[in-house]
């Protein structure tokens, strides 16, 4: 994994989880892309989300996390996705 992929996972994970409270409300089990510390969409599944992010971020640089009440590890799925 790239060193400017890894920052952005985390960084976007770190923007994720102060605001995750919120979401929990009204998004509860959709998936969150994320892209420089911003939500640049809401989908129903992780297919639908990848998608989305794979059109509208051509450098392939971006995270995926689902808007779930218990801790998420994601790295599997950020390594299948490279």
């Amino acid at each position: 994994m790239t060193t400017e992929r890894q920052i952005e996972i985390d960084n976007n994970f770190d923007f994720f989880q102060r605001r995750l409270s919120t979401l929990l409300k009204d998004h509860h089990g959709e998936f969150a892309l994320l892209k420089n510390k911003r939500i640049a969409g809401l989908y129903p599944g992780p297919g639908e989300a990848y998608r989305a992010g794979l059109a509208l971020f051509p450098d392939e640089i971006f995270s995926i996390q689902e808007i779930e009440d218990r801790p998420a590890e994601m790295g599997l799925i950020s390594f299948a996705l490279d």
